[in-house]
Parts: structure tokens; C-alpha cells; sequence
């Protein structure tokens, strides 16, 4: 352990001596180029095609739209609504007058396959990393077209949160190498990073 200690003052003098300190690159990593800037389209994917009671209107447009909060007993009886801490019913997303959209809180209608602009006006910090590409999933190529996934492709809309998840147990190590090999660098560390 100490001859470990004595070795990185060591190496960090003698870098320091020959006038190159570990902060310092090669040249050859610099370049004076900027990076590409990302090319093609980025297409939400649709989300009605996959919905298998779309349009709602189908069923909706000869009921008369119930404001009450109760359970659902005929249709729709699976949707239970665990989203948020108010209170609330369909027609808090759900616009009763157009069954086949949303409506955001100002009233703005949008369709299922802009959802996201509904989530987004709640969850503004996720619409933010959601359209720079840092939330949710986009596929295809950095310069070249993408499809971004709206949020209720992951998310259930009426019950947004994933469950918790049980982990799995660590992996086996190979044959090769021993327990008391594969400890030992833990060990001399001492909780000290890398």
C-alpha cells in the first residue's frame, strides 16, 4: 500500500520535472475542428395507430360525457387514474366535447401523438430533456434521421411510475480468475478513488 503511494508521488514529480503535469494532452488529441453538427429530422413516432380504441368518439360520440370521479364498472375498467397528487378524473387530460384529444391546461387541443406536449405542461424539466434527447428513447443516427418515443410509450399515462424492481445478483466471475484476486484491488484501496 505504501510503496503504491510512493510510486504515484513518484510518477507526479517526475511528470512535473519534465514540464508535463497529468492535466496536459498531446497535441495530437487537439483539433481545431468543430464537432458535426447533428443533420436530418427528428419524427415523433405515432402512437394512435397503436391504439386499439382509437377513435374514442366510436363508442363516445352517442354517451353523455360524466364529469363524476367514481370507478369505472362497464368500460375501461382496468384504467385506474394514480397520477399526481390532486385529484381527478378523464376529463382532466381527455377533452369532453372531442373525445379524440387532449386538451392542455390553457385548452389547447393536441392529438394522442402529441401527448407529449400534455405531459410537458406539468413535467416541464422532462419535455426539456425529452427534446434535447436526454430523456426517453430516439433512435436512428446522429447526422441522419431519428424517432424520438413520446412518453406514454414507456409511461402509462394513468399511472406514470415504474414499479420497483427487484436486482439481480452480481454476475459469476470467470474461471480464471480467483475471489481474492478480484477483491484485492478493492481492498488496497481503502475507499480512496481511482
Amino acid at each position: 500500500m505504501l510503496t503504491r503511494k510512493l510510486l504515484r508521488v513518484g510518477l507526479l514529480m517526475a511528470l512535473t520535472l519534465f514540464g508535463c503535469s497529468p492535466g496536459e494532452e498531446p497535441q495530437r488529441l487537439h483539433t481545431d475542428h468543430p464537432p458535426p453538427v447533428p443533420s436530418g429530422s427528428v419524427a415523433v413516432m405515432a402512437r394512435i395507430p397503436l391504439l386499439p380504441t382509437y377513435p374514442c368518439s366510436r363508442c363516445h360520440e352517442d354517451r353523455t360525457p360524466d364529469p363524476r370521479e367514481r370507478q369505472l364498472t362497464e368500460f375501461h375498467t382496468q384504467k385506474i387514474l394514480h397520477h399526481g397528487v390532486l385529484g381527478g378524473w378523464c376529463y382532466r387530460c381527455h377533452t369532453k366535447d372531442n373525445i379524440d384529444r387532449l386538451h392542455l391546461q390553457d385548452g389547447t387541443l393536441v392529438t394522442f401523438d402529441q401527448a407529449y406536449e400534455l405531459c410537458g405542461s406539468c413535467h416541464g424539466d422532462k419535455l426539456r430533456d425529452w427534446k434535447a434527447g436526454m430523456h426517453g428513447l430516439t433512435t436512428g443516427y446522429w447526422l441522419g434521421d431519428r424517432q424520438r418515443r413520446s412518453c406514454p410509450f414507456c409511461h402509462d399515462p394513468h399511472n406514470p411510475h415504474f414499479p420497483a424492481m427487484q436486482s439481480e445478483r452480481e454476475p459469476s466471475l470467470p474461471r480464471t480468475v480467483s475471489t481474492t484476486e478480484a477483491r484485492a484491488p478493492h481492498e488496497e484501496s481503502n475507499g480512496e478513488g481511482h
